[in-house]
């Protein structure tokens, strides 16, 4: 099944929180807020600020900002931050392990697929997310 993980989903939702903030926001309000584990969270904004997404501040009024604007950041970004690289397939990126993939029928339509759907994630940012703007309903 093609799904989000739970660590994605949740840095989407703490990234949009980011977004409408008007200044820094602490790990723990914000999973306070959406009662989310807190270690989890932590460890999320520990790998987003990593890949400066995020800024983290110190102090008593410090906590995480966005880096930058909200439609400057893809999904495909943060899955990218998050999970690594996507893969649909995986054949997605050339050579594989898989053991048919000289003879696989399946294998240009596939990677076709991938493209599409990693351009797509691309194509959709956190402001599209956050403004549910561009987003047709299957």
């Amino acid at each position: 099944m093609l799904r989000l993980s739970k660590k994605a989903d949740y840095a989407i939702i703490l990234l949009s929180h980011l977004g409408e903030a008007s200044g820094p926001v602490s790990a723990q309000e914000m999973a306070s807020n959406y009662h989310l584990p807190q270690p989890m969270i932590a460890n999320i904004l520990k790998q987003l600020a990593a890949s400066k997404l995020v800024e983290s501040t110190r102090g008593v009024q410090g906590g995480y900002l966005l880096h930058c604007e909200t439609n400057q950041i893809s999904l495909a970004e943060i899955v990218r931050v998050i999970d690594g690289p996507f893969n649909f397939v995986e054949c997605a990126h050339g050579a594989s392990e898989c053991c048919v993939s000289a003879t696989c029928p399946t294998r240009v339509p596939l990677q076709a697929l991938h493209k599409r759907l990693y351009e797509f994630m691309d194509s959709v940012t956190l402001e599209s997310l956050m403004q549910h703007r561009g987003l047709q309903p299957v």
